[in-house]
């Protein structure tokens, strides 16, 4: 069953990566402009979810998490 799991992960994964560099070159966005409107739609997304769930959260303050936690990501 985990090497279902996994395979179908890295389908997905293989699926998305394709799908991301077709948007790139579609819409001639640069890499880093891209990477900012995923950071900003993620932190936006997740400001909406934990509201409608009935916490007070702002986006600033996910955005603070979110910047916390990528940042210990890359002490690794």
């Amino acid at each position: 069953m985990a090497s279902i799991t996994t395979s179908i992960r890295s389908f997905t994964e293989d699926v998305r990566m394709k799908k991301s560099e077709q948007t790139k070159k579609q819409l001639g966005i640069s890499p880093e402009r891209l990477a900012e409107l995923r950071r900003k739609t993620f932190i936006e997304s997740t400001g909406s979810s934990l509201r409608l769930s009935g916490s007070k959260v702002t986006n600033e303050q996910v955005g603070q998490i979110f910047n916390e936690i990528s940042r210990l990501s890359g002490q690794k």
